[in-house]
């Protein structure tokens, strides 16, 4: 029997957010503290647009453990609307809103259901007196859940079509906390038909083929690391039991990392002119509001200036007030400069002086250290000396906790070089 559905997660709700600063105009801020409210909303009009037969959250539809009233309401009135179009709904939380925090009194409606975190528990959805579907999910009693809940998932052999929603961690994904940890394995034994995954922010597929296992991602993008598209899923089963899930971009405003090369620019005029472009092409593509950190790049006359004071905040205003705060807005987060100094670096690095001795010495150890051999020398040198800075007593306290890695090295290298090119600049 086909069917569909609505898988969202992450919702966040009422939750602040990063990158706002005291220049924002009233307008901006006030769209963006009302952002994750307006996806929810957006959420369920789908949900009653697209005739869904249910819709699954999969956990974190809440920021903190201790949820604000506001935010139960308004997440309760969204599964009110969807119930009063007999459209049921399915629960689970996460490690940001686990159930033993505190919550306000408010009364969800029939057709919604919450699952407990005692046990995997399953929940049929019906239509017209058949099954067509069964949710399995379990939620979080706490905040720190380390446990493999996916393991405890198993289908009943009379279930029509089986759902797990969890909110967890697949595979170790790197840079998200390894809450409820398991593998594609795990979830392949649990004899679902597909996974409603939460907890990774940036949506995507993890397996086109049964069990189909999907991140819903959050659908709006609470700060400048969070710049695709965001959204929800509507899943199409076919009758033949096909399972088409679909992203639907459903954000508000969606953040930007754009990058304005200066190496054919030699005004300040024609700088903010190329910030203005690209910003608003930015917004253009975007559909929607965008709100944009901009870095500055490349080599050319107009690094001098922007190393002047004054003359990167100069254009930053400018650039805001030509883009204005018309809906769709435009609002440049920051304006950073990453650009070099106006030289020919091939030709500085070939020359026989000891700056271009330097130079070399500075791109052989960077080459080094992106080779796979272990004989690499330039790394040994650089471990040598980091464990004797990092052992140095008076030096200790004021470094990080942890050692630069590679990547990290190769960046400082490259700020070295700048550093070194701008000393000569200011002498020539």
């Amino acid at each position: 029997m086909a069917f569909r559905f609505v898988h969202t997660g992450d919702l966040h709700l009422d939750s602040p957010f990063v990158g706002l600063t005291t220049e924002a105009p009233a307008t901006v801020v006030e769209t963006l503290r009302e952002s994750t409210i307006t996806a929810w909303d957006r959420i369920i009009d789908l949900a009653l647009e697209e005739e869904a037969d249910f819709l699954l959250v999969a956990g974190d539809a809440f920021e903190r453990a201790n949820r604000t009233l506001r935010g139960q309401l308004v997440f309760r009135d969204g599964l009110a609307r969807l119930a009063e179009a007999e459209i049921p709904s399915f629960v689970v939380t996460g490690n940001h809103d686990p159930l033993d925090g505190w919550e306000p009194s408010v009364t969800w409606p029939d057709l919604a259901h919450r699952f407990g975190a005692h046990e995997v528990t399953a929940k049929p959805v019906m239509r017209d007196g058949e099954e067509i579907a069964r949710i399995y999910g379990i939620s979080y009693h706490q905040r720190d859940i380390k446990t493999n809940l996916a393991r405890h998932f198993e289908r009943d052999a009379e279930a029509p079509f089986a759902i797990g929603l969890l909110h967890a961690n697949v595979g170790a994904a790197e840079g998200h906390a390894n809450y409820a940890p398991c593998t594609m394995a795990d979830l392949d034994a649990s004899g679902m038909d597909y996974w409603a995954l939460g907890h990774i922010h940036a949506h995507r597929v993890l397996s086109s083929k049964r069990p189909v296992a999907v991140y819903c991602g959050n659908p709006q993008g609470r700060d400048p690391g969070e710049t695709d598209p965001r959204g929800a899923y509507l899943v199409e089963v076919d009758d033949a039991g096909v399972i088409k899930p679909e992203f639907r971009p459903l954000d508000v405003v969606r953040w930007q990392i754009l990058d304005v090369p200066i190496d054919e620019l030699s005004t300040e005029e024609s700088l903010i002119e190329a910030v203005v472009s690209a910003v608003d092409d930015a917004r253009t593509a975007a559909g929607r509001s965008v709100v944009a950190r901009v870095r500055l790049t490349g080599r050319g006359p107009m690094h001098a200036s922007l190393s002047r004071p004054g003359v990167t905040d100069d254009v930053l205003g400018e650039a805001r007030e030509s883009l204005g705060t018309a809906e769709p807005f435009a609002w440049i987060e920051s304006l950073r400069d990453h650009t070099r100094p106006d030289v020919n670096l091939e030709e500085r690095r070939m020359a026989d002086d000891f700056v271009g001795d330097l130079l070399r010495r500075l791109d052989t150890t960077r080459n080094r250290l992106t080779e796979d051999s272990a004989e690499a020398g330039a790394i040994g040198e650089i471990d040598a000396a980091l464990n004797e800075l990092y052992a140095h007593s008076r030096a200790r306290k004021y470094l990080k906790a942890s050692r630069p890695d590679t990547a990290e090295v190769a960046r400082i290298l490259d700020e070295v070089e700048a550093m070194l090119l701008d000393r000569l600049a200011d002498e020539a």
